[in-house]
């Protein structure tokens, strides 16, 4: 083991890199192959990265984000040389101290860790899942009485700092969450429930908890917007859609739990008529604008249109207030124009025709790998399901909310019982604009539906769940959010492709108009855009690419003419 402290790196290691690493493990006194490996695998990874050692921090926390973005089908590695470069990396930086205090994490249990471990075997599988933390208790010492959220925190400081998991936070609430079912499961258990932080950091109050008067107000409000009475002179010209209203009461709930969280009493909080004051607007406005680091978003802007509405519409205060209440959202109007740079850049790989053959193919790849298991499982048959939703967006790339509720006997119309039409049907008033949806998919598409339905979506649910992709009990879907994570790493996981369920259709309009140019017609209809506006704002120029592809091809061919020319 090389002086750590002679070192100057490797005293402070947030200041070490691969570089140290490379002249530690030179000097080190290794095995020469294990050496060599390391080497190797340094080198190998910056190269991949396209950064020298001396570019990349020797800390697992910022390797992490390195790593975890390798993936065969993007990179020229397999799989089992990117497993080995991460345990040779981790090793190296453990070998050099680099990481402080590490733990085997499959370090023997002691006597009472393994009596558990025995007593759960027999009741449930949970423990396999807890089984990280029961290894590092055992590594440091630490009795099963004497865990709680303490040593739940060191856990997961364990895991940020000592570990190349992918991601570490998320595989730290797993284990809390699998302790806690071993608490009630198991009798010989430590009776103390772990806390389980709430990452989706749900601040926002429940409507419920504000007085009576300005729910009935609200729900007043809901009912204007929704236009079942057709003669209020008071509602909208045109009812509003059942995900508008939804978005609005959302926002509504965020304004109002601002204002409470900002030092309002939430039983004053009475009327509509509060919320749109100038001073409680701009209270609502600075709340947000601090949780986004000061920048104006699209959330922000949509929380001061709100309150510009309600004022007009439902309050109608006078046009000095309006003016105002119309300044303060050119204020924070963050001037997006199209599709943002974030959507730009995730759309960038499929520029790369590699790229999108690997997305077009992966609903029969990820079908055929199911397929040739001798034994189907739950998981498999949720496999499947992730290939059809897939499809689905390839083919008819719908809003999330539309795919997730998808109806079997109401949305899937058949032209025949056998070997006619399919047709994907969305109604108007199920829609974000209210314009209807139609979709016929092509045979591939549809034999892909007929496997999942007839072989595997029985698996995953009673023969009374009418939905295409269902949840849990008897008549639920599947979350939007639920499902477009499982797309999300379905798809990552096979291609080393990041796409998000709403991405899909991005992509459906620049592969097409990367084919056909200016036919921008077609991609509205397709998408089902009420206005040929919103479709040019968000695709125009997405043929640049194409368009420079091609002028580059030209060039390339004068030159290679002038070349042959002078020879």
């Amino acid at each position: 083991m090389i002086d750590v402290v002679s070192h100057n790196p490797f005293s402070d290691p947030t200041a070490a890199t691969l570089q140290d690493v490379l002249d530690g493990i030179r000097a080190n006194e290794l095995p020469g192959q294990r050496r060599r490996n390391i080497l190797s695998g340094i080198r190998t990874l910056c190269k991949t990265v396209g950064k020298t050692p001396s570019q990349m921090p020797a800390h697992p926390g910022m390797l992490r984000r390195v790593i975890k973005r390798l993936h065969f089908e993007q990179c020229d590695l397999t799989r089992s040389r990117i497993a080995n470069i991460k345990s040779d990396i981790l090793f190296a930086l453990k070998r050099l101290n680099l990481i402080h205090g590490a733990r085997g994490y499959m370090a023997t249990f002691s006597p009472e860790w393994q009596t558990l471990w025995d007593a759960a075997q027999n009741i449930c599988d949970e423990a396999r899942y807890a089984s990280r933390l029961m290894h590092y208790c055992s590594a440091q010492g630490i009795l099963p009485p004497d865990v709680d959220d303490s040593i739940a925190e060191l856990l997961l400081r364990a895991l940020v700092d000592e570990s190349f998991v992918k991601n570490p936070r998320q595989k730290w609430k797993s284990i809390l969450h699998a302790w806690n079912k071993l608490v009630d499961l198991v009798p010989e258990w430590p009776q103390t429930k772990l806390t389980v932080p709430n990452d989706r950091n749900d601040y926002t109050i429940p409507l419920e908890r504000f007085p009576l008067q300005i729910q009935r107000e609200i729900e007043a409000m809901v009912e204007s917007w929704s236009g079942t009475d057709i003669l209020d002179d008071a509602g909208p010209p045109t009812p509003l859609a059942p995900a508008t209203i939804k978005t609005r009461i959302l926002y509504l709930r965020q304004i109002l739990s601002a204002l409470v969280l900002q030092g309002r009493d939430i039983d004053e909080m009475v009327s509509i008529a509060q919320v749109v004051e100038i001073k409680a607007a701009k209270i609502v406005l600075r709340f947000y604008l601090k949780r986004s680091g000061g920048k104006p978003t699209s959330r922000t802007h949509g929380l001061a249109i709100l309150i510009k509405t309600l004022a007009k519409h439902w309050v109608k205060v006078d046009d000095i207030h309006l003016d105002a209440l119309k300044d303060l959202c050119k204020k924070v109007d963050p001037n997006i124009v199209g599709m943002t740079d974030k959507n730009r850049d995730r759309l960038r790989p499929f520029d790369d025709p590699r790229n999108v053959r690997l997305l077009l193919d992966f609903p029969a790849r990820q079908v055929e790998t199911v397929l040739r298991n001798k034994r189907v499982r739950r998981n498999d048959a949720i496999a499947v399901q992730i290939a059809l939703a897939v499809e689905i967006l390839l083919m008819a790339p719908m809003r999330a909310n539309n795919l997730a509720n998808l109806h079997i006997e109401r949305h899937i119309q058949r032209t025949r019982a056998a070997s006619g039409t399919v047709h994907i049907v969305i109604p108007g008033e199920e829609t974000k604009n209210g314009d209807p949806l139609e979709y016929p998919l092509p045979p591939e598409s549809v034999k892909l539906l007929d496997l999942y339905l007839q072989d595997f979506r029985p698996m995953l649910c009673s023969g009374v769940n009418p939905w295409l992709f269902p949840g849990a009990g008897d008549d639920a879907p599947k979350s939007a959010h639920t499902l477009g994570i499982q797309i999300k790493a379905s798809v990552f996981k096979a291609t080393g492709l990041e796409v998000n369920t709403h991405l899909f259709r991005h992509i459906a309009a620049k592969l097409y108009l990367d084919q056909n140019p200016g036919q921008y017609e077609i991609v509205r209809r397709h998408l089902g855009h009420r206005s040929m506006n919103s479709t040019v704002r968000f695709y125009a120029g997405m043929e640049t690419a194409s368009a420079s592809r091609h002028f580059d091809d030209e060039i390339l061919k004068l030159r290679d003419s002038l070349r042959k020319k002078s020879a």
